[in-house]
Formats: C-alpha cells, structure tokens, sequence
C-alpha cells in the first residue's frame, strides 16, 4: 500500500504542541491522550520520533507512547530458546508502543493483531533513564517490508516486518506517558514517509549539537573482507543469558570480521550488535545479518525464516550483497548412517527436503542478482547437509563418512549457481582439512561440515578460509563457525599473476593486552596471506621457527647480534629462497639493528625464472639527533650491501621508525624506492588508534612493478604495530 504524504498543514494537526524549543526542550504535560489526525496513513509508511527525559525506570514497561493499550496488558518474561526479555502481552494488539524496560533501555512493539514485533536491547547502548533528554522513534518502510529503529540520531537496527500490517487501533489515540511513572515528553512528530538515516541524524544534531552526534560508520579502505557464518544456538544463550552473548561477541570480535550471516538470533541481536556497534538487520527471530559498514538495503527473498540479506555499502561506489540462510535439519545423516543407508540413499533423502529449499531459495535469489551483475555476492549460514566437496571418493575412508561417496544435492545447487565454497577453496584436501562444524558441542554424534560461506562474482579472491570452535571460557554454541578472508578486486584483476607483501612489527609478540600469543600474530599473517612477511621485533629465533610453523611458511632469522637467542627480526615466505646475508646497521641507542635479505624464487606463481630480493630491517627508533643520523646512514648501508649491482625486482619490508616526509623517507626515493600512492593515509603505529606511518612496504625498480592495492591492516590488538600489506603485479 502507499504512503499518504502530509502536508505541512496536515503534520500540523497531528498534535496542538507548539514547535519544540530548543535544548533544553519544553515537556508537554503527562500522561496525555492526544487525537491522530485521519491524514496519518498508519497501515503505510510514516515516520514517529519523539524526545523523552527519565531519571530511572521501573519494572513495569510504562508507556512512552502508544496508540493501543499498551498498560492493560500484563509484563511476561518471554525469554525462550527463541525468544529473549521482558514485553508486554498487550505487544499482540494493533497498534504501536514505545516503552522502557527495567534496565532503563528504550523497547518499541509494533503488531496488526495478528502479528508482532519487538525490539529490546539493552541500556548501556540504547539507554533513556539517565537523567538526560533522548530521542526515539522508528521508520515503517511499507515499500521494503522493514522497521527502521533510531536512538539518538542512529539507526540502531532494522526490523523485518514478518507480514505485520496496519498499525492502525481501534482507538485512534496517542496515549503519551504513564500515571505509573514520572517521564518528560517533548518534541513528539510524525512524518508521513520513511525518513532516511541520514535525515534523523541530522534532525537529531541540529536539535542537540555536534556534541552529541552519534559516530559514522567506517569506510572500507581496501583491505580483505571477513565475513563469518554462525548458527549461534538459541540467541547464544545455552550457555548463560549474558556471559553466551558475551562469549559470542567475544568471538566475533576476536576473528575481526566485518560482516556476520547469523542464525538462530531468538532475541539477541540487539545486545550482539550493539556490542559490536555493527549494523543490524533481523530478517526473522532466526536469520540476521550485522556489518561494520552501513547496511544501504534489504532483500526479503524465499522464508523468513530462511533466507534474506541487505546490500552494504564499503564506500561509494563499493557494495556487496550479503544473505544469511538456514535450511531444514531433516532428516538425520546420523540415523540414515546407522539404518545402513548407501551415499545415493543419502543424497535422495537430502534433496526431498533441504534440496528442494535451496532449489527455492535459488529459484528467487538468482533472478534478482542477474538485477545487479556486477555486485559481489555472499551466502553464508547452516545449511544442514555435507557437501559433495567433502564427500569424494578420496575421503571414503573417514570415520564420519563409512565409505560413502555422496553427490549432496545443496552443495551441488550452490555450484551450479556459481557460487564458490570459500573453506574449500581455501583448503582443497577433504582429508588434510575437514572443516567439521558440526558439532562442538556432540561430538559423540555424526561429525560434518555443515555450515559454509559461499561467494559469487567474479569479484572475490579467497585468501583464507578457517572453523572456529574455541573460546578461553566455553564455546557458546553447537555449532563451529566459519570464518572467511577474501579480497576484492577488480574483475579483470582476478586472474593477474600477483604477489601480497607484508611488514609486521609483531612487538615480541606481546598485543595490546599485555598477553604473549603467537597464536594470534600467526593468525593475523594468514588472514591475509602474503607470500611473503617482513617481521620485526623477535625475540629469538625459537620465536621465528614457531611462527614458520603456526603459518605453514618458511622462514629465517636475522639475529641483532648476531647471537640466535637475542632477539632480531625475520623474513617468512611461501616460496624457496636463497639467503642472501644479515648487516648490523647503525644505532645511536642501547638497542642494536641489522638488516636482513633473502632472494626468492617466484616461479611457481610468477613467470618462469621469476625472482626477486626481499630485504626487511628496524631502524632506530629514538628521537635524538644521533638516531636520525642513524636512520640516515642505514638506508645507505643497505643500498651498498644489497642493492648495488642487482638486476633483479627488490622489495623493502621494515619498520623505519621514520614519517613518510622525513629525510630517510626522501633518500630511498631518491635512490628508486616507492611505496606508490595510496589512497588514504597509511598509519601503522599507535595502537589502537594509530596516528602515523613508520611501517613500510617499498618496491624497486618502480617499472618492475604495478602496485595494485596497499592497506593498513585492522589488527588493533595483537601488536602495537598494525601491519602493512600491498599486493605487487609484475611488469612484464
């Protein structure tokens, strides 16, 4: 149905409240009941905010606002598997209500009588009873199915409308605060459209100042994407209601991943997201998607309850479709296996029901894709079923397989449709990497990979691909996750012959939280895969061969004094290599340098013969005269040591511990060394928040070479150096 657009006459017979002051706002009187006047098409979309002031909040969910008798009915727990807070019974009627829960956090139901929807997040992010003025309110967007939510100028969610229609009562009145609670109102409007989420937030600034302007979601600059898919078992809360979601978020936060394809969400979305400060979108109490960049649409394609994404958007220009699914968990592998089932009786049984869902999904998905052909595409969640991938003739002979070869009917619909297994991409060898996901929690039962990432586009590049199923308290859910790093790229990129370098201050391993884990440094690094790694800051060289290993990469070390318990700094490759030599470099302080070089052989990825000369080092880091004198003779030691008489490609990794308009800086450039010209500012140091570039990945002859990408990346714990990564095409 369309939206009836008000006139600015017609908005004015909303409410007989002169216009809102400015802050300090003026309250209306309270409790009222204030007549909505016909032109407000509540079964359309509209847009209603309003200003509230609470100095606490009692346990009874007092009105705010409601055009439905929101205070007859009783306050219920529905905390469930698959639902999660407190609400009123009352939520079922038509009409809409805006209340607080006893935590002091804002809630809004909508229902048709039929239907309902609720918000409940908690108040440390979306807190009203604090003494202060605070704006809430929703957008009903009849045109894309879905609520808007904004608290304080942000929008903190988006709601799927699951068939919700008129929000129309029988009563026709606002009922605007509570006989049961003091509560200032001021400032309460309706628009009849769907405002934008630009526009509230500029309403709300202009209202209370740039002080109070809530924080703009970041811009992708370039680096991987990490998307992770994850059935999180009832809300996450199996495992307790706050310490589950926390552990979730734990989790979540420690794989860094941007974007999040959810399932069995059941209530607990809005403390997940909001601990995140990622965008949200329920598509149903089952499915949501959360990014860190903003969410610009949604596709409410297929059931609800398993299927739907949105469009976000990395930078102008830039987006991706993103979708999260779940599909029916019948039948039982488990029991077939143990009824003596062949792998054809298997996949016969699988495409009755999770093939024919995914046919569906499909049938929908594919049409609306070939809209936008060259927007990137992903599909992550709990599929339910094995993959033909697994299952092969190679694998027969695992245990969770019972020599059954079975062509499994969804992950064959997912690569007829040209989406890509980004785990198995990432790691081919079904024996070598199962990649089993389920189940963490049962391992006394049938053992599979059933939840997957999946890309489509011939945008994405799998870098990385990992199941995550650990946490230092207890894994908060039956089923692993699956975490993907992928890149980006231009479409004629894709298949260009590449290589990916990056310069790591690792800090001796020791993050930001004072923890020692080269488990994580190791992590970081294969995130992003490089072919090779200029480390810096080792503490000897047991660190360096145990950080080959936890990357699966060669390596060698490079001793500061030229002792191999000390510490010094290390080169990592996925190539052979030659070692080239290790100088002592000069210091003007109590710490000693050295640079490193290595020359390696690139054929394997590069043209026939292809080698290069990669030399990483650490110059002095103080600020006195002496340590810039020399920083200064260092870039000439190295250029004398390993750079004269080379006719070969050179890559310098290192932390320089010099600004890139310094004097250091300069005299590489001026002897041929460039690190192109990156499109936004490259700051490596200062952790978490770094403010400055020291860290380099510098290429020579700059002919050699056509510099496709460099990024800084987001690592803001594991050192207080952020890596630097740039991706290298070789001029033929």
């Amino acid at each position: 149905m369309n939206s009836v657009r008000l006139t600015s006459a017609a908005i004015a017979l909303l409410f007989s409240v002169a216009a809102p002051a400015q802050d300090p706002l003026e309250a209306i009187a309270t409790p009222s009941q204030r007549a909505i006047a016909k032109a407000a098409d509540l079964s359309g979309s509209f847009t209603f905010r309003m200003c509230v002031k609470m100095s606490s909040a009692p346990a009874t969910l007092p009105v705010l606002a409601a055009n439905k008798a929101w205070e007859d009915g009783k306050v219920r727990d529905y905390t469930t598997n698959n639902a999660y807070g407190l609400g009123r019974e009352s939520g079922k009627l038509a009409g809409f209500a805006l209340s607080v829960l006893p935590d002091g956090a804002w809630t809004w139901n909508a229902g048709d009588g039929r239907r309902r929807v609720d918000h409940r997040p908690e108040a440390k992010d979306q807190g009203i009873a604090d003494g202060q003025w605070h704006e809430v309110g929703f957008a009903i967007d009849r045109q894309r199915g879905v609520a808007h939510l904004y608290h304080d100028g942000r929008r903190v969610a988006i709601h799927d409308l699951q068939g919700v229609g008129s929000l129309a009562s029988q009563q026709a009145l606002l009922q605007l605060g509570s006989s049961k609670h003091d509560v200032s109102i001021s400032a309460v409007r309706f628009d009849a459209h769907a405002l934008s989420p630009a526009a509230i937030r500029t309403a709300f600034v202009a209202r209370f100042g740039q002080a109070r302007a809530p924080a703009v979601l970041p811009q992708w600059h370039g680096r991987p994407l990490r998307v992770l898919a994850w059935n999180i078992w009832h809300g996450g809360r199996r495992k307790g209601r706050d310490v589950g979601v926390q552990r979730v978020v734990d989790v979540i936060q420690e794989c860094n991943a941007d974007i999040v394809l959810m399932q069995e969400t059941y209530g607990s979305g809005p403390r997940i997201s909001a601990r995140l400060g990622y965008e949200y979108f329920l598509r149903s109490s089952n499915l949501s998607v959360m990014s860190r960049y903003p969410i610009t649409d949604t596709h409410r394609l297929a059931s609800g309850f398993r299927f739907g994404g949105v469009t976000i958007e990395l930078r102008p220009g830039t987006t991706v479709q993103a979708y999260s699914l779940w599909i029916n968990h019948l039948p039982s592998v488990q029991n077939q296996l143990a009824a003596g089932a062949t792998g054809e009786d298997l996949g016969a049984a699988d495409a009755k029901t999770r093939g024919k869902e995914i046919d569906i999904i499909l049938k929908q998905l594919l049409p609306h894709l070939a809209e936008t052909p060259d927007v990137p595409v992903l599909v992550g969640g709990d599929f339910n079923s094995g993959s033909h991938l697994d299952w092969t003739e190679v694998a027969a002979q695992q245990a969770n397989h019972g020599g059954r070869v079975v062509e499994w009917p969804v992950s064959r619909s997912m690569a007829n449709a040209n989406f890509v297994d980004a785990f198995r991409t990432a790691h081919p060898d079904p024996v070598q990497s199962p990649g089993l996901t389920w189940s963490p929690e049962f391992r006394d039962g049938h053992q599979d990979r059933i939840d997957y990432v999946y890309a489509r586009g011939n945008n994405w590049r799998v870098l990385d691909s990992r199941v995550l199923s650990q946490h230092p308290d207890g894994w908060p859910s039956d089923h692993a996750a699956t975490f993907a790093s992928m890149e980006l790229v231009e479409p004629a990129h894709v298949d260009r012959k590449t290589i990916r370098v990056m310069s790591y201050n690792i800090h001796y391993g020791v993050g930001m939280d004072q923890k020692l884990d080269l488990a994580r440094i190791a992590q970081v690094i294969r995130d992003h895969a490089p072919d090779l790694v200029g480390l810096q800051e080792i503490g000897n060289d047991a660190m360096a061969q145990e950080l080959g290993r936890l990357t699966g990469m060669s390596v060698v070390f490079g001793p500061s004094k030229g002792e191999r318990t000390g510490y010094g700094d290390a080169i990592l490759s996925k190539h052979p290599f030659e070692f080239v030599g290790n100088h002592a470099i000069p210091s003007a302080s109590s710490s000693r340098y050295q640079a490193m070089a290595v020359d390696v052989d690139l054929s394997s990825v590069l043209a026939t013969g292809s080698k290069l000369r990669l030399i990483n080092t650490h110059f002095d880091w103080l600020k006195t005269t002496g340590s810039k004198e020399a920083r200064l003779a260092s870039v000439s030691l190295i250029d004398k040591a390993f750079c004269n008489r080379v006719h070969m490609p050179m890559i310098l990794t290192g932390d320089l511990n010099a600004l890139p308009d310094s004097e250091p800086l300069r005299r590489l450039l001026a002897l041929g060394w460039t690190q192109g010209s990156p499109p936004h500012p490259l700051m490596t140091i200062g952790s978490p928040k770094p403010n400055r570039q020291i860290d380099y990945v510098l290429v020579k002859p700059s002919g050699g070479w056509k510099i496709r990408r460099t990024y800084v990346a987001d690592e803001p714990i594991a050192s207080d150096h952020l890596p630097i990564v740039m991706t290298l095409e070789q001029v033929q």
